[in-house]
């Protein structure tokens, strides 16, 4: 396919986009859509949802709204729209083939620190409905490769490979400039403790009650490649990609290396042993 073939498709899906994605459905189908999205919006306190999260967070932390106002259509990783059709999808951390409730599942269980599944739940198929009308007028793609959007898997693909070589070269000093360049560029908005202001969400850290605020141990943003892909291409917000290499890779390394829940035994420190790293050496102690 040639290149002047590909933005006559991107062009044609944009108008389709347009004009029909966000029109809701009549009756049952399109309550349950605005439920979907609703949930995304304020997983943590909407009352069918806050009983299936163990932290302070919002899907819409990760999956960002677009001008439209609608979560996860921001055009970076963390786009919901195509997602829909890749699944079933083959996932790597199953070595199975998943359906995208499965995947929504672990987005809560791991990510959100859920203790429960929300598979076959009104929850889990309110936000399975609202994340697959963002994919109305596309062609089903399902995937032989990864649980993610046929219009982000390869540049996933290709971002990880490169985070995950410059990880492994790390030391304790790029852990110490992570922690200058977090103060600077991050705190602001996060806390310098982590903990969140309010308004944009916590990275790490307990509340008083001794409530984990982030996500755990085994969630996408803990793996280091993955959560340097995630900030390089999204933050600082509505700022994406002007961060460096090396400054992502410090300033992850420094999140990441802070205590957060673990998730069926799996712990920070596993994170950093993948990549062939001492979390104790790379945080001084």
């Amino acid at each position: 396919m040639g290149k002047n073939t590909i933005l006559l498709f991107l062009f044609s899906f944009s108008l389709i986009y347009a004009e029909q994605t966000f029109v809701y459905p009549e009756g049952k189908l399109g309550d349950t859509i605005k439920l979907g999205e609703d949930i995304l919006n304020h997983t943590d306190t909407n009352e069918l949802s806050k009983n299936y999260v163990g932290s302070k967070l919002q899907c819409v932390n990760c999956h960002r709204k677009g001008e439209n106002k609608k979560v996860g259509t921001v055009e970076t990783i963390g786009t919901f729209i195509g997602t829909a059709t890749a699944f079933p999808a083959y996932s790597k951390r199953y070595d199975d083939i998943i359906s995208l409730q499965d995947r929504i599942d672990g987005c809560f269980q791991r990510c959100l620190g859920g203790k429960k599944s929300v598979v076959g739940t009104k929850v889990g198929i309110a936000v399975e409905s609202y994340i697959t009308w963002l994919s109305k007028g596309m062609s089903i793609d399902m995937s032989t490769k990864a649980p993610r959007t046929p219009l982000k898997v390869k540049f996933w693909s290709k971002e990880t490979k490169k985070f995950r070589k410059l990880f492994k070269k790390v030391t304790h000093q790029n852990y110490l400039n992570g922690k200058i360049l977090y103060e600077k560029k991050c705190s602001s908005c996060h806390g310098v403790d982590g903990s969140g202001n309010g308004i944009f969400p916590p990275l790490w850290g307990k509340a008083k009650d001794g409530k984990w605020l982030s996500y755990t141990a085994d969630g996408s943003m803990a793996k280091l490649p993955n959560g340097a892909t995630w900030i390089q291409d999204n933050m600082p917000l509505n700022h994406s990609r002007v961060l460096s290499d090396d400054e992502v890779v410090d300033i992850t390394l420094y999140i990441d290396a802070q205590q957060r829940a673990s998730y069926n035994g799996f712990e920070v420190k596993d994170n950093f042993i993948k990549l062939g790293l001492d979390i104790n050496k790379i945080r001084g102690e």
